[in-house]
């Protein structure tokens, strides 16, 4: 009996053993944590295939723990990193998805919460060639630093078009100029009227008109910008308003409440014939809807359009050296051409790495290949709102376009507002 109780003393002990080992073992599978927030937390499908492309980095890196704090919106997504800044836990990766310089982001730079890139970059060259030109020009500072790195180029400055509606209101070309775009509008609106159709001409969202308003001062540099920032020049910002006074007058009247969810509802429900939004909007276009791609007018015969790369990930300056190189390796697997390709693929969203065509999808991507093409052949490129205006005066006009547009507010007291923001 002894002998017995010693035997399975022994194997127990064993058993323990291993278990502890086992223990062990499973700890030191990550080697390193990191923290990686991002506003990719919706419901819309591309939201779910960018959670599942940050999540199988685990797959690529099982040294790394990628540590995920999913946020539905970009507003909600700054706000939570604000409290995380509050007590000291900058995320080691933060996803701004093309938001725009901010005060947040100005406030990491600034207070030296932020990883600057730029020796890392120095140091592969593989990085290095798999960074976007448009994102060094724009972000890199005058010292050199580099404290964001987009995935994805954002290409806009024009509008979707429903052929079907043009071709039977009578629109043989798109317009040129923003008269010819006034006439479109009228001409469509005439024609639903006599056909006795729910059908209207273009119900643009807050951040539409703001599309049309940089298109609008785009003939004059110094009205438009100064060193990347939106100016405030009286008599062309005066014009372009009035300008857009005239599109809002074959508009049903709308609230900030409407957004580019509403209206890409209508225009896939067959109610809309012009849809304002960038190319990455592609994907949630019905297959039902014949739609193309056109930019908008210029106050120059120069075609424009806007080809730009937002804020992307910023990485928190640690001063923990593990950290920090599994972050840059995070940013090294979103621009891998693998990934990239997913991206693509998955999301219609523009790769940011220069070894990455969309030729490849020149034939299952058709809306999306005729709008990039046009986008990049544009003979002039222009920022996108959110290089332009800063966060306070592009929030004050998709906030206050509809007061304006309906005359609750006056055009005096919205440009005051602007110039003070």
């Amino acid at each position: 009996m002894k002998k017995r109780i010693r035997q399975v003393a022994f194997v127990l002990g064993i058993l323990i053993s291993c278990c502890l080992l086992g223990g062990c073992e499973g700890e030191d599978k990550h080697n390193v944590s990191i923290t990686l927030i991002h506003a990719w937390g919706g419901t819309e499908k591309d939201h779910a295939e960018m959670r599942d492309i940050y999540a199988e980095f685990q797959k690529e890196y099982p040294e790394i723990d990628l540590q995920i704090i999913s946020m539905p919106t970009s507003e909600e997504m700054m706000r939570k990193v604000e409290d995380m800044v509050m007590v000291g836990n900058v995320p080691d990766i933060i996803s701004f998805s093309g938001v725009g310089e901010n005060c947040l982001y100005d406030f990491l730079v600034e207070n030296d919460m932020a990883l600057d890139i730029q020796p890392y970059i120095e140091r592969d060259n593989d990085f290095s060639q798999s960074i976007s030109d448009v994102n060094r020009e724009y972000w890199k500072t005058k010292n050199g630093e580099l404290y964001s790195v987009s995935d994805v180029l954002m290409l806009s400055g024009g509008y979707w078009y429903n052929e079907d509606i043009l071709n039977a209101a009578g629109i043989e070309q798109v317009p040129k100029s923003w008269d010819e775009f006034q006439m479109m509008c009228n001409q469509i609106s005439d024609w639903a009227l006599k056909e006795g159709t729910e059908i209207t001409a273009l119900q643009p969202a807050a951040e539409g008109y703001l599309y049309c308003i940089d298109h609008m001062l785009s003939g004059s540099e110094q009205a438009r910008t100064k060193g990347q920032q939106f100016v405030y020049q009286e008599e062309e910002f005066t014009t372009a308003i009035n300008q857009l006074k005239q599109l809002y007058s074959l508009s049903v009247s709308k609230t900030p409440e409407y957004s580019y969810r509403d209206e890409t509802n209508l225009f896939n429900e067959g109610k809309l014939a012009i849809y304002i939004n960038g190319v990455w909007s592609a994907p949630m276009i019905s297959d039902d809807i014949n739609a193309k791609y056109a930019l908008l007018p210029s106050c120059t015969e120069k075609t424009v359009s806007c080809e730009s790369s937002g804020l992307g990930y910023v990485l928190g300056k640690s001063g923990n050296e593990e950290r920090q190189e599994a972050a840059v390796s995070f940013l090294k697997y979103m621009l891998s051409k693998d990934v990239q390709l997913q991206i693509l693929e998955r999301t219609e969203q523009i790769p940011a790495n220069p070894d990455v065509s969309v030729e490849l999808y020149k034939e299952n991507k058709d809306k999306l290949y005729q709008a990039v093409s046009l986008v990049l052949e544009a003979d002039e490129k222009i920022e996108v709102p959110s290089n332009i205006w800063s966060l306070e005066q592009k929030n004050y006009f998709t906030e206050s376009i509809f007061d304006l547009l309906a005359g609750t507010i006056s055009v005096q007291e919205f440009e005051e507002n602007i110039k003070m923001k």
